[in-house]
């Protein structure tokens, strides 16, 4: 966004957070929280908030403070994990209070004062691997909860995740992925994923 000439700030509350932003290269920086005084009412056009609402005990007086944030038609796009049936210890450790449902977030935008302009489930191909693997799994026995880890395994686990893919499995994650783009730039209603995307805009 920055490199397409889009004015844009990162808000993180932590220093670290802040500094590793600067380190990827962003001109913009803040260090602070939306509760606070660090932003005016009013003066944001746009806000980015990508699986952060899950993070925030109280998501409805956030919904409120982030409304108030917001100029005048404003827009608000927000991603969240999907489906409480998805919950595993990787939750817990990541520090989440809850996943949601699509009909309930809608709710809980609207009673913060927002319209929402798109909602959609997205990520419908890892719904499965998510529900059998990290969840069945750890259910079964067969895969340790996340804060019974060795340093050692956490390691490894996170390394298992976040590594590049390649091969046929980079092969058919991009396939996937290139089919529901598609469908959700078609407009198309997706019926489960393991995420949710909304776009909301100030009334």
């Amino acid at each position: 966004m920055q490199q397409k000439g889009c004015r844009i700030a990162l808000l993180e509350p932590t220093l670290t957070a802040c500094q590793n932003g600067k380190r990827r290269g962003l001109r913009t920086v803040v260090c602070g929280t939306l509760e606070k005084d660090t932003v005016k009412d009013g003066s944001i056009e746009q806000l980015l908030l990508l699986d952060v609402l899950e993070h925030i005990e109280d998501d409805a007086q956030f919904l409120r403070t982030v409304y108030e944030k917001l100029a005048p038609d404003g827009k608000l796009l927000l991603t969240v994990p999907a489906f409480q049936a998805l919950w595993s210890s990787e939750d817990t450790a990541a520090g989440h209070y809850r996943r949601y449902r699509l009909e309930g977030l809608r709710r809980l935008a609207q009673a913060s004062g927002f319209s929402v302009e798109y909602a959609n489930y997205f990520m419908e191909f890892l719904f499965l691997p998510i529900l059998f693997v990290r969840v069945g799994l750890e259910r079964l026995g067969l895969l340790k909860p996340a804060g019974e880890r060795t340093s050692a395994e956490r390691k490894e686990v996170a390394e298992k995740q976040f590594k590049e893919r390649g091969g046929v499995t980079r092969f058919a994650l991009d396939v996937l992925e290139r089919i529901e783009l598609g469908r959700l730039l078609r407009g198309r209603r997706v019926r489960f994923g393991s995420s949710i995307i909304c776009v909301l805009r100030k009334g």
